[in-house]
């Protein structure tokens, strides 16, 4: 099922190319790695100053209740946040950053957010949830199960306790965990509940199971544990009484259940994909569920309110952060947005880093721009690791990285220039104001090639960064969204008006040398030979011969069901970035009769808007790194 986009989707997948497809005995593909590892995936409240946390990808932002934005704080180097927790009585906020352990962060002053202690619980793998009382932290490590510390002291802290969850054929998966009093009850991917006896945290003694595949997301109130199942519906337990702890009732649509808040006489429960629902929970045994009580959402993973309020907060897949009016549950709206810093548009991979850009300009300027991202490549797996971020004035929509330095097309801004030659302090050095709206690029060495809107191909002299002018200038007569160029010719997705083929042998004055209508709304463009391969928005991909580039015909089309965005080719595979279809891979090894490969494609979880496949590691593996709206960059 589709997770629909924002977040820095952000989502990598990784897959064997053509040419390592052909030494595999079946074809597949297998995800190697994404930043962040899921959109907005953490909220946490502070109910006494009114503000909230946010964890999505590697930082913590702080917000007010109308979602406006104070302060943020970078909170890992290499991993994603997976938790948070906030602890009022020393107003500070604790975030469980998966391979990065445990980070506290001393939010007395939310403006200046500072980190104040930081632990790596040994021989865990990972940190997932956690929840903090008084001095002693419960941390749930994923296959690694429950680790009880004692963080009195965050330069020592001691650990009292580290045990496996109990599970059948000996796995579990520790995923959150709820403490009250003398109990915890921790949330089990692959078995269900475990409750145990906390009274001496240095010897958990776990007292009972309740089978529940699927628990993950857990809340709790006036004696009732609360359970999201991932499919399985949404688990009501009796825990009045921990050592005779009862399922009072299962609530389930049939759709993936991933967050569950409670509030009063409701439960509040998110769908990825889908909807929010509100759930009448005033008789524990039969939960309702008024058909009007929905907000139409495209999915969520994390949900957060304030006590007796008349909103929710949901991490949505497309919109970031959305505030939720539920005054009138027949009629719930968003009623504010905080659009995350994951969201990727375009990217470019180049000397090991892969550089993503985000177009959001919006209600929150400061997420839009270039990041950076080191990468680390395994036999079949990649790390990322944030370097830098780079703001740009417009709204930026492509990139390409020559050497030492970036060039992204910035919407109504033209061109920016940006060394990244410390990829952790990238700075813009030049900027060229093209009469249009710069929409893609394509570098060579003395100049960029800016499609640019409504006002066709601009040829920028980039030989002096610090001072780029344009050469020359071409109006297309479409709308150019996209360009490359090959020789002496540029190549440009214009639009409804299809593929524009530009002789730029005099780049003062480029000529028109031909033009091929499409089907659909020519959105990207990439040239392998005596082709073009054009991504032709709703009608998929168009294969146009460019033998003569006077005269370009169109040699076959063909339907890649979603809105086709983007286009690279790698040996005999096209791949298509298609939008809420995700990568779609077909078969060119005859341009004229295009094959889809369904074993090759993938229907990634964001909205796949750009690709770039060829980056190889030492084992000779083929990744493609997609961008992927609200999922982020995906390899």
């Amino acid at each position: 099922m589709k997770l629909k986009s924002f977040m820095v989707i952000t989502l990598a997948w990784v897959m064997f190319g053509a040419q390592a497809f052909a030494a595999e005995t079946e074809k597949n593909l297998q995800f190697a790695g994404q930043w962040p590892y899921h959109p907005a995936k953490a909220i946490a409240m502070d109910p006494v100053r009114n503000f909230i946390f946010l964890g999505d990808g590697d930082a913590i932002t702080i917000l007010t209740p109308d979602l406006v934005h104070v302060a943020s704080i970078r909170a890992t180097e290499s991993s994603q946040i997976g938790g948070l927790s906030y602890f009022a009585a020393e107003e500070r906020l604790y975030a469980a950053c998966r391979e990065d352990g445990l980070k506290v962060f001393d939010v007395s002053d939310v403006e200046n957010p500072t980190l104040s202690g930081s632990w790596i619980p040994p021989d865990v793998f990972e940190t997932l949830g956690l929840r903090v009382v008084g001095s002693t932290v419960y941390l749930c490590c994923g296959m690694d199960g429950l680790v009880i510390a004692d963080i009195s002291d965050m330069a020592d802290p001691e650990v009292l306790s580290a045990s496996k969850l109990p599970g059948g054929y000996g796995l579990s998966y520790a995923m959150d965990i709820h403490v009250d009093g003398n109990s915890a009850f921790a949330a089990d991917l692959y078995n269900g509940i475990h409750i145990i006896n906390i009274t001496d945290p240095a010897n958990p003694d776990y007292i009972k199971g309740i089978v529940l595949a699927g628990a993950s997301d857990l809340d709790a109130s006036s004696g009732y544990l609360y359970t999201t199942l991932q499919g399985s519906g949404t688990a009501i337990l009796d825990i009045t009484d921990p050592e005779d702890a009862t399922l009072a009732a299962l609530y389930s649509v049939g759709e993936i259940e991933t967050a569950v808040r409670v509030d009063g006489d409701f439960a509040w429960i998110a769908y990825n994909p889908g909807d929010m629902r509100a759930v009448n929970i005033s008789d524990k045994e039969t939960p309702v569920h008024d058909p009007a009580w929905v907000y139409a959402g495209s999915g969520g993973s994390s949900l957060g309110l304030f006590p007796g309020g008349n909103a929710i907060y949901m991490a949505d897949y497309h919109s970031g952060l959305v505030k939720i009016d539920t005054t009138d549950k027949t009629a719930m709206n968003s009623l504010a947005a905080f659009d995350t810093p994951a969201d990727a548009v375009a990217i470019d991979v180049s000397g090991g880093y892969v550089y993503a850009v985000d177009d959001t300009l919006g209600d929150t300027p400061e997420n839009e721009g270039l990041r950076i991202h080191e990468l680390t490549t395994y036999s079949k797996s990649v790390q990322f690791k944030y370097r830098g971020f780079c703001p740009t004035p417009g709204t930026a929509r492509d990139i390409r990285v020559l050497r030492e330095y970036a060039y992204v097309a910035d919407g109504g801004y033209g061109l920016q220039i940006i060394s990244v030659s410390d990829p952790e302090q990238p700075e813009i050095t030049g900027t060229c104001d093209t009469p249009g709206t710069a929409s893609g690029v394509f570098v060579d060495a003395t100049f960029a090639y800016v499609a640019d809107g409504d006002q066709g191909l601009a040829i920028v002299d980039i030989a002096d960064k610090s001072a780029p002018v344009i050469e020359g200038s071409l109006d297309t007569g479409g709308n150019s969204e996209n360009v490359t160029v090959a020789g002496n010719y540029a190549y440009i997705a214009d639009g409804s008006q299809g593929l524009k083929i530009i002789n730029t042998t005099d780049k003062t004055h480029p000529v028109l040398a031909g033009a091929c209508d499409t089907p659909g709304t020519a959105s990207g463009v990439f040239v392998d030979g005596s082709y073009a391969y054009v991504a032709d928005g709703s009608q998929g991909l168009a294969v146009i011969d460019i033998t003569d580039p006077s005269a370009p015909a169109l040699a076959a089309s063909i339907d890649t069901i979603g809105f086709a965005r983007s286009v690279m080719v790698s040996g005999d595979i096209a791949y298509v970035a298609d939008g809420e279809n995700g990568l779609v891979a077909i078969d060119i090894t005859d341009p004229t009769g295009p094959i889809p490969e369904p074993d090759w494609s993938y229907d990634s979880p964001g909205i796949a808007g750009d690709v770039f496949s060829g980056y190889s590691n030492e084992a000779e593996e083929l990744y493609a790194f997609i961008a992927d709206g609200a999922a982020g960059v995906v390899a």
